[in-house]
């Protein structure tokens, strides 16, 4: 089975590398199957980005299209989702999302299914307490990536951390590492309810 992911973002904000770091640490995990490629509208920072990973445990991927019906969606910035992009999320999904605001909150505000695992957390303070910040701007591809391991089961925390340090090297790859670590702690999560 292929798991479909979508990163939704603005340009500067790490979505693409976030996506790659998935694919990452799928392989790391001994998926048979990892793919990863963005979709840019105009190529700026602050621009809409959108990234897209499909990964599977058994199978090879081959298909390299977009993703219209993803089964995770993560939000680095909630100004570039709307309603429908969100209402696409398969049965038992999950939805990460860059936020001060509590999963009930997003929730009613986006009517997401029962079924859907919703994960929040301010990803944008974590960066900037951290020093996790480039051009001025808080980078939260780790940050996030540590938030959805507290919904993902295939995937571990301890995965996904060597993901990021292998993609980022150094003292860099350490620093996005432990604030990964930190946003899965500092998480919120309303589990999918079974239909």
């Amino acid at each position: 089975m292929i798991t479909e992911i979508i990163v939704f973002g603005r340009g500067g904000q790490g979505g693409v590398t976030c996506a790659e770091m998935i694919a990452e640490a799928a392989f790391l995990s001994d998926f048979k199957g990892v793919s990863s490629f963005p979709s840019f509208g105009t190529e700026r920072r602050g621009a809409p980005v959108e990234a897209y990973t499909r990964i599977s445990s058994d199978e090879i991927i081959r298909t390299r299209s977009q993703i219209y019906e993803p089964d995770i969606v993560l939000v680095l910035a909630d100004t570039v989702t709307d309603k429908e992009q969100i209402a696409n999320i398969k049965p038992d999904g999950i939805l990460v999302v860059n936020t001060e605001k509590e999963p009930e909150k997003i929730v009613e505000e986006y009517d997401i299914s029962e079924d859907i695992a919703v994960v929040t957390c301010d990803l944008t303070k974590i960066s900037l307490e951290n020093d996790l910040i480039i051009d001025g701007l808080p980078v939260l591809n780790a940050p996030i990536l540590g938030a959805l391991s507290v919904a993902l089961k295939s995937i571990s925390l301890e995965r996904i951390k060597q993901a990021i340090r292998d993609h980022i090297k150094g003292e860099k790859g350490l620093l996005n590492a432990k604030v990964a670590d930190i946003s899965s702690k500092n998480s919120k999560i309303r589990r999918g309810r079974k239909k």
